[in-house]
């Protein structure tokens, strides 16, 4: 019977990962990318290409592409820069919409070898925190590592996501150090919290590109252009 349990559980496992991950790509099929607004900094772009404008200002650092394919928002954004900097134009966090796709970038002002944080959101409907039991709201965690002190093309880089609960709406910098280390020591590409979804890959090199992916599964948080 032990052994019956050892080798199921991690079926069971794999399958629920695969369910939940082929719900949210049907989410982001069902929404369209062409669907989603730009962001303030995606504007200032105005259709060039992030990448082209960090190589000019970072050797080492990230484009951090972000699409919220639900009708949430996230907010009350909080960040921790373990190394490197933020963009002084680009780099501040904050809060955006429901079916909404930004941009964010981070790196290294050419002055340090390393582009190292996490930054988290709160995640709200119609401007309110979700409770859950009426004691906690659900965060959206993310972290990036790039490790290599000299780094090379063929980089390999880290980057985790994942679903908090706080029993306060904010959360502070000292807090978001924690969840950076945490993150760090268990990194993972997906997470599902509740009906919750969301996904994070990064390309190799100094200069990568991360793309992290927001949605839900539940009805009432769909965005308007699926909700009928």
């Amino acid at each position: 019977m032990i052994l019956l349990n050892i080798l199921i559980l991690p079926l069971l496992t794999i399958i629920i990962a695969t369910t939940t991950e082929n719900t949210l790509e049907h989410v982001i099929a069902e929404v369209g990318k062409d669907k989603l607004s730009p962001g303030k900094y995606l504007e200032k772009f105005k259709g060039e290409d992030p990448k082209k404008y960090l190589a000019t200002v970072g050797d080492v650092g990230i484009v951090l592409d972000i699409e919220n394919y639900s009708g949430l928002q996230l907010v009350d954004p909080v960040i921790y820069v373990h190394a490197g900097y933020e963009d002084e134009k680009y780099g501040h966090p904050h809060n955006m919409g429901g079916t909404e796709k930004e941009v964010f970038l981070y790196h290294n002002y050419k002055k340090v070898k390393r582009s190292v944080g996490s930054i988290s959101w709160m995640i709200t409907k119609d401007g309110k925190p979700i409770w859950e039991n009426e004691s906690k709201v659900s965060r959206l965690h993310f972290m990036w590592d790039l490790p290599n002190y000299y780094c090379k093309p063929e980089t390999n880089n880290t980057v985790s996501v994942g679903f908090h609960t706080h029993e306060k709406a904010k959360i502070t910098e000292e807090q978001q150090t924690e969840y950076y280390d945490h993150h760090l020591k268990r990194a993972k590409v997906f997470a599902h919290h509740n009906h919750f979804l969301a996904r994070v890959n990064i390309s190799r090199g100094c200069l990568p590109t991360v793309l992290l992916q927001f949605a839900s599964s539940k009805k009432d948080h769909k965005s308007d252009q699926v909700a009928s």
